[in-house]
C-alpha cells in the first residue's frame, strides 16, 4: 500500500518571463513564481524584468500571499560580482524570498555576508545549474547556508529520497523543457560558438541536425535531431514525487507565452489538490485522482514535442527523444481525404475536433528540410464546411472542408498539400479563449506604458506601494483570484467616515474620507447599507469574509463618497500587504573587500607542473617517462557499447601495475586517482572501497569530479588524502577557487569557458585574498568533454544492422569510433561510458601551446593534457614537448627559433586527425 507521507500540500512553483505571465500563474493557483531580472540568469533570451518590473512583479506576489524568487543562476566573472552584489542588494530591498544561484563563489560570498539591524536573510537556493546527483553534494551546499536545492533532473525518486535526508528542501521540476546534458556541465554551446549555457546564452546545439557516423561512414538514423529530448511530463508520477517527500514542483517556461503559464499551472493545480485529498488513500485511490483524458490533452494543446516522464522511475531510452521535430508538434486531428487547388481548399477527416480560429499544421513531420525549420505549413482555419454548411466546430469522424489558399501560393506553383497528409492542431482556440479569462485584460504594451509613466524612482517607500497596489487592481482579470479581508466602517454625524480594511495575515489599514458626515434629513443611512456596500465588491481582487458598521443616529453619507473611501481602504490594505513584506533595514547587505592595490605578476611566481591524463597502462608510463608531474588515472571508463572494448586506468590495472614493479614507488605521489565525472549516490560504496585500496597502494592524491566527492573525502577520511577540484566544479571566479583552495584543495581546474584575460582577473584577485601564488590548473591540449547524458545515444539510435556492423568491421584502433557530424560536417566523437552514459567532445582538439607563455602570465601554474584518443607514444611526445616548454618558461629562458617548439605542421594538424583549436582562451563566452 503507498500514502502520501508528505503531509504539507507542496509549492507549486511557476515560470515567469514577462509580467503577464507572473499574473498567469498567479491567477491559476502557483504558491510561488520564480523570474530573472535583466541580466545574470539562465535564460537571457526569455522577457525578464526591468528594475521597475521586478518591483512590481515582487510587489503582486506579495499582495497575493504568494512567494516570489529571483534567478541569479549563472556563472559570474570577477569583474561582475560588484554588479551582482548590488543587484543582490537591490532584490533584498524589493523584498525577494529567495534567490537561486549556481555560482559557488557567489554562494561563499552570500555566506559571509554582513548583516545589519532588522536584516532577515534571503532564502539560498541552488539551481539544478549546480548539478547536485549526490547526498554529500547536498550536504555541502547545506553547510554553506543553502536551504533547498533544484537537483539534477537525471535523478530518480530514491535519489532524491537521498538528497532529502540531509535535511535541504528539494525542488524538482515536473513540466516543461529538458536538457539533454546534466545542467551545468553543458559546454557545447560555450566552446563551439562562444555563447555560454552557463550564462545564460545557450545557443541550443541540441535542437540541431546532426548525422550519426559510425567509422566515418553516414549511418540512417528515425529522424535527424538526434540529441533533441521531449519535454517533460510528470503529472503520473505525482503522487510518487509527493510521497518521496519534495517540497516545491516546479515549471520549465520563462520563455513560454502567458497562456503556457496559466494552463500548465492550472492543471498541476488540480493534481496537487487532488493527490493531496487523497493522501492516506491506498495506491488505488491515488491513481484515481490522477491526470483525467482532458487534462491530458490541455497539456498537449498547450506545448509538446512529444512528453517523456524523464528519469524518476527509470531510465526512458528512447523515450525521452524528440528525433524527428524539435518543435511544438501539437496533436494530430485528421488526415487529408482530398485536396482541390482551384478552390484553394482541403477536406480533413477528423480525429478529433476542430474549430474556427484554430491554428493548424500540414504535412510529414520527417520531411528533410535544408534548415531546422519547421516542415509543415501552418495557418490559422478562418472559413470550414461540414456538409456543406459552414460551422464553427467540427467533430471526431466527420469531415471538413477548410479554406486554405495560403497552402497553394507556392512560389514555385507546385500543389503544397497531399491527399494523405496529417494534419496537426498547434493552437486551440477555445481553450485559448478559456485561458484568457485569467488573464489581464490590459495588452502588454499598455501595461508597460503605463509602468514607465508611474515614475516609481521618485516616489517614497508607501507611494509605491500604493501606486502599485493600484495597477494591481488594473490587472485583475474576469475573475481573478482574491486577497481574504475583513471590513468596517464608523459613521456619525459630524465626524470623518472611517473605513478599517484588514487581512488574515495581521495588516490593518483606516482610511478617513474628506467628507464631513450630515445629519441626516430623511431617509437616514443604516448599517445594512453599509455592511451591503462593504460587503458587494463584484470581480475584484478582494473577497469579504466579513463586514461589519457602526453607524451612530440618523446621519447620511453620500453612496459614491461611501464606496470611494471604502475602495481607498482597500488599496491601503494592498500597499500595507506590499510593505509588510520588505526588510526594515537600509544597511549593506553584501560587501566584497577589495584592496586599491593589485599585485604584481611579478609577485605570483610558482612552480609549473605538467598533469597528463592518461587512459591505458601504457599511457601511465609513458607520461611518467617524459617527466609528467602528476598523472590522472581512473575516471570515466569508456566501453563500446557493441564490442564492450574498454579504455580506462582501473583499480586493478594500478595494482598490476604497482605489483609488477613497472612503476618506481618515488613517482607514486604524482599519481592521482582522477574520480567519475557522474557519482550518484549507490557509487559511494565502491568509491569509499577505491580509496582503501588506494591508500593500501600509497596513492594519495583524488581528483574530484564534483563537490559532493570532495566533501566525501575531506569528511569520511580525516585528511588522509590530498584532494583537487576539476574542471566541473565550475570555477569562474576568485570567490570560487578560493572556497576550495582555502578549504584544503590543492589546486583547483578553471573552468575551459574562461579567457586568457578572465584568468588573470581571477589570479590577480585571488592573490589578493590569499598572497600564496599557484593553484589554478588548465586544461592545455586534448579533446574537450562538450555534454554528459544518461541517456545511452548509440544504444538507442543503433539498429541491428549497424551493430552487427560495429562488432564484426571494426577497422579502426582509433576510439572515436562513433560522431555526431553537424550541417557544417563539424564531427563530434561520442563515446560510453560503462555505466552507458553518453559523451560528447569537441569536433577540434585543443592546443594551447603556443599560448603557454601567456597562460603562465595570467597565473595558471598547472598545465594538463588529455591523453584521449593518442596512442602511448603520441602522448610521450607531447609530454615531452609541453614539458620542455614550461621548463623553458620556468627558467626565463628564450625560445630556440627554428626549433620544434613551434613548427607549422604540428600546429595544423592533429595526431588524433582533428584540427586544432584555441578553445576559448583568446575570446571567451558571452
Amino acid at each position: 500500500m503507498t500514502t502520501l507521507k508528505n503531509e504539507k500540500k507542496p509549492e507549486l512553483l511557476a515560470p515567469a518571463g514577462t509580467l503577464l505571465s507572473l499574473v498567469a500563474g498567479v491567477e491559476n493557483g502557483a504558491d510561488a513564481v520564480y523570474m530573472g531580472a535583466a541580466k545574470f540568469n539562465a535564460r537571457a533570451y526569455a522577457g525578464n524584468f526591468s528594475e521597475e518590473e521586478l518591483e512590481i512583479g515582487i510587489a503582486l506576489t506579495h499582495a497575493f500571499g504568494k512567494k516570489i524568487f529571483i534567478t541569479l543562476n549563472t556563472l559570474f566573472k570577477d569583474d561582475e560580482l560588484g554588479d551582482v552584489v548590488t543587484l543582490f542588494d537591490e532584490l533584498y530591498r524589493m523584498g525577494v524570498d529567495a534567490v537561486i544561484i549556481q555560482d559557488v563563489g557567489f554562494l561563499n560570498l552570500l555566506q559571509n555576508r554582513q548583516t545589519g539591524a532588522g536584516f532577515s536573510p534571503i532564502q539560498i537556493h541552488a539551481s539544478t545549474q549546480m548539478t547536485v546527483h549526490n547526498s554529500y553534494h547536498a550536504q555541502f551546499l547545506k553547510e554553506k547556508g543553502v536551504c533547498r536545492i533544484v537537483p539534477a533532473r537525471e535523478n530518480t525518486i530514491p535519489e532524491l529520497k537521498a538528497l532529502k535526508e540531509t535535511g535541504v528542501e528539494i525542488e524538482t521540476f515536473i513540466h516543461g523543457a529538458l536538457c539533454i546534458c546534466y545542467s551545468g556541465q553543458c559546454l557545447f554551446s560555450g566552446v563551439v560558438g562562444g555563447r555560454s549555457g552557463n550564462r545564460g546564452q545557450c545557443a541550443q546545439p541540441c535542437r540541431k541536425k546532426y548525422t550519426l557516423t559510425v567509422d566515418g561512414k553516414p549511418v540512417q538514423t528515425d529522424g535527424k535531431y538526434l540529441i533533441s529530448p521531449r519535454d517533460l511530463n510528470a503529472s503520473d508520477d505525482l503522487f510518487r514525487l509527493m510521497d518521496a517527500g519534495v517540497d516545491s514542483f516546479k515549471i520549465e517556461g520563462r520563455m513560454k507565452k502567458p497562456e503556457y503559464v496559466a494552463g500548465v499551472v492550472s492543471v498541476y493545480r488540480k493534481l496537487i489538490d487532488r493527490y493531496a485529498a487523497a493522501n492516506n488513500g491506498k495506491s488505488e485511490k491515488v491513481r484515481s485522482v490522477g491526470p483525467t483524458t482532458e487534462e491530458k490533452e490541455i497539456l498537449k494543446k498547450l506545448f509538446n514535442r512529444d512528453f517523456t516522464s524523464g528519469y524518476f522511475v527509470k531510465n526512458p531510452k528512447n523515450e525521452l527523444m524528440s528525433r524527428k521535430l524539435p518543435y511544438n508538434k501539437g496533436i494530430m486531428v485528421g488526415k487529408i481525404t482530398d485536396v482541390d487547388p482551384g478552390r484553394g481548399q482541403i477536406s480533413v477527416h477528423l480525429t478529433a475536433s476542430l474549430s474556427s480560429q484554430d491554428g493548424i499544421s500540414i504535412g510529414d513531420i520527417s520531411k528533410e528540410t535544408d534548415g531546422v525549420e519547421d516542415p509543415r505549413q501552418g495557418f490559422v482555419v478562418k472559413k470550414m464546411y461540414v456538409s456543406r454548411k459552414m460551422v464553427n466546430e467540427a467533430t471526431s469522424g466527420e469531415t471538413a472542408n477548410i479554406l486554405a489558399p495560403v497552402l497553394f501560393e507556392d512560389e514555385n506553383g507546385k500543389y503544397l498539400p497531399k491527399i494523405g497528409d496529417a494534419v496537426y492542431k498547434t493552437l486551440d482556440f477555445n481553450l485559448r479563449r478559456e485561458i484568457q479569462k485569467t488573464l489581464p485584460e490590459m495588452p502588454e504594451e499598455d501595461v508597460r506604458k503605463h509602468i514607465g509613466n508611474m515614475d516609481l524612482k521618485n516616489k517614497t517607500g508607501a507611494q509605491k506601494a500604493e501606486a502599485i497596489a493600484e495597477l494591481i487592481e488594473m490587472l485583475a482579470p474576469a475573475v481573478p483570484v482574491q486577497i481574504p479581508v475583513r471590513l468596517k466602517c464608523f459613521v456619525c454625524s459630524g465626524f470623518l467616515l472611517e473605513v478599517t480594511a484588514m487581512d488574515e495575515d495581521g495588516n490593518e489599514v483606516k482610511i478617513e474620507s474628506d467628507y464631513m458626515v450630515q445629519p441626516a434629513i430623511k431617509n437616514p443611512f443604516s448599517k445594512e447599507s453599509a455592511v451591503d456596500m462593504l460587503s458587494k465588491l463584484g470581480n475584484t481582487i478582494y473577497d469579504v469574509l466579513s463586514a461589519d458598521a457602526d453607524v451612530i443616529d440618523d446621519c447620511f453619507v453620500p453612496v459614491g463618497v461611501f464606496k470611494e473611501t471604502r475602495n481607498r481602504a482597500l488599496r491601503a490594505l494592498a500597499a500595507a500587504r506590499i510593505q509588510s513584506a520588505q526588510p526594515k533595514t537600509d544597511n549593506p547587505i553584501l560587501v566584497i573587500p577589495t584592496n586599491a592595490e593589485l599585485p604584481l605578476q611579478n609577485e605570483k611566481k610558482s612552480p609549473l607542473a605538467l598533469c597528463v591524463c592518461a587512459y591505458t597502462k601504457e599511457d601511465v608510463l609513458s607520461a611518467l617517462s617524459a617527466g609528467a608531474d602528476r598523472v590522472y588515472v581512473g575516471g570515466d571508463i569508456f566501453a563500446d557499447p557493441f564490442t564492450k572494448k574498454e579504455c580506462g586506468v582501473t583499480i586493478s590495472d594500478l595494482k598490476e601495475m604497482i605489483s609488477g614493479s613497472d612503476i618506481d614507488p618515488t613517482d607514486l605521489e604524482k599519481l592521482w586517482w582522477k574520480t567519475p565525472f557522474v557519482t550518484k549516490e549507490s557509487d559511494f560504496d565502491e568509491f569509499r572501497q577505491t580509496l582503501s585500496e588506494l591508500s593500501d597502494l600509497g596513492i594519495s592524491g583524488v581528483l574530484a569530479s564534483n563537490p559532493g566527492v570532495y566533501y566525501f573525502v575531506q569528511t569520511r577520511f580525516n585528511g588522509k588524502f590530498r584532494v583537487a577540484a576539476d574542471a566541473a566544479f565550475n570555477i569562474f571566479n576568485s570567490e570560487t577557487a578560493d572556497l576550495f583552495l582555502g578549504g584544503g584543495a590543492e589546486f583547483v581546474t578553471l573552468s575551459p569557458e574562461l579567457s586568457i584575460r578572465d584568468i588573470s582577473v581571477l589570479s590577480d584577485r585571488l592573490f589578493e585574498k590569499r598572497r600564496i601564488p599557484g593553484g589554478l590548473e588548465c586544461a592545455v591540449h586534448g579533446r574537450q568533454r562538450l555534454m554528459t547524458t544518461e541517456h545511452p545515444l548509440l544504444e538507442t539510435l543503433a539498429d541491428g544492422k549497424i551493430k552487427e556492423t560495429a562488432r564484426t568491421q571494426n577497422k579502426s584502433d582509433s576510439i572515436f569510433r562513433y560522431a555526431l557530424k553537424d550541417a557544417k560536417d563539424f564531427v563530434f566523437p561520442v563515446l560510453t561510458d560503462s555505466k552507458g552514459r553518453s559523451i560528447i567532445f569537441n569536433s577540434k582538439e585543443l592546443n594551447a601551446y603556443d599560448l603557454l607563455p601567456k597562460l603562465k602570465n595570467a597565473g595558471v601554474s598547472s598545465f594538463r593534457i588529455d591523453g584521449l584518443g593518442h596512442t602511448a607514444s603520441e602522448l610521450a611526445d607531447l609530454t615531452a614537448r609541453y614539458k620542455k616548454e614550461l621548463e623553458r618558461l620556468q627558467t626565463g629562458g628564450q625560445k630556440e627559433i627554428g626549433t620544434d617548439n613551434e613548427t607549422e605542421s604540428e600546429k595544423e594538424e592533429s595526431t588524433d586527425g582533428s584540427d586544432f583549436t584555441r578553445g576559448n582562451f583568446m575570446r571567451g563566452v558571452y
